[in-house]
């Protein structure tokens, strides 16, 4: 995984040991004793990751070059994401950054810190899109609901064929970390993103688009304590909690997508394991989707529900 910090990794990391500069494998250990008594398992792998994600390298370059030399802010900044992670900090918020598909993006606890699990929903609208259009034609209009870090927006844009993306947010503070993505990933953006603030689909006025994408807050209130800390105690509740059934905003964007979604328009949904078959059989009884079916995640779980309007 790789983080881009405001200095470049040259300047960050050298070949060859330079005086009064530690080496990599000096601050492995260093951070590894700090996570090691803070009771984080795995403490040297965990180590590696957070300097390789600091010097911006591939996970498995501290390995491969321990005897190269580390600049002393690298150091301290790698220090410094130990010392959170002793706090609690999840990964992604203790380095300031996560790895989403082809991206590398800025996380704080402004924002949901993005998932594997999503990176599959961006691939299944890329492949339902691919298909559909297989003529080479443009797909229209995406919308990515509560954007958060701008994760599914930016890769729908820097991958897709779409002629315009559209990212939503309640949160003014989320949009400001999907705009500062935006721009760090200007170069592999085919279109640019519309950023737009506002509840849900709210911000979509009656406009049509050809894929209604989101992956809401969808744990119920009830369900708080049994978050794991890391999540519980780090991530923004607007974006981990729905309502009393978990499934609020997720009720309201299968009723009003079907009037933001154009005739054949995609909706792509992220949900709760525990809730897709539910949420699978609300779009079913609304009466405007067809082609309604659930997807596995990696793990084999019920993690997506995708449907087409009629």
């Amino acid at each position: 995984m790789r983080c881009a910090t405001p200095t470049s990794r040259t300047a960050l990391v050298s070949n060859t040991v330079q005086q009064s500069k530690p080496t990599v494998s000096s601050v492995v250990e260093q951070l590894a004793s700090k996570l090691h008594l803070a009771g984080i398992t795995d403490a040297r792998r965990t180590a590696t990751d957070i300097l390789a994600a600091v010097l911006e390298v591939p996970r498995l370059w501290p390995v491969m070059n321990r005897e190269a030399a580390v600049d002393s802010t690298a150091a301290v900044t790698a220090t410094r994401a130990a010392e959170r992670m002793v706090k609690g900090a999840p990964f992604g918020y203790a380095v300031g950054c996560v790895a989403f598909r082809h991206l590398n993006l800025v996380v704080d606890e402004r924002v949901l810190i993005p998932r594997p699990e999503t990176e599959l929903l961006v691939e299944e609208i890329l492949l339902r899109m691919e298909k559909v259009f297989r003529n080479g034609r443009p797909w229209g209009t995406a919308a990515d609901i509560g954007t958060g870090s701008g994760a599914i927006a930016l890769s729908l844009a820097s991958e897709g064929r779409f002629q315009s993306v559209i990212a939503t947010d309640a949160s003014n503070d989320a949009l400001t970390v999907a705009r500062i993505n935006a721009s760090r990933s200007a170069t592999a953006l085919r279109v640019r993103v519309d950023f737009r603030q506002g509840s849900l689909l709210a911000p979509l006025g009656g406009q049509k688009v050809a894929v209604l994408a989101s992956n809401p807050p969808y744990v119920s209130f009830a369900e708080m304590d049994s978050l794991p800390p890391s999540v519980r105690d780090w991530e923004p509740p607007i974006a981990l909690f729905s309502g009393h059934d978990g499934l609020a905003a997720t009720k309201e964007l299968v009723r009003a997508g079907s009037r933001n979604l154009m005739t054949g328009g995609l909706l792509a949904l992220e949900v709760d394991e525990r809730r897709a078959s539910l949420v699978a059989e609300m779009v079913m009884r609304h009466g405007t989707y067809m082609d309604v079916g659930v997807r596995l995640d990696l793990a084999g779980r019920e993690r997506f529900v995708f449907a087409s309007r009629i």
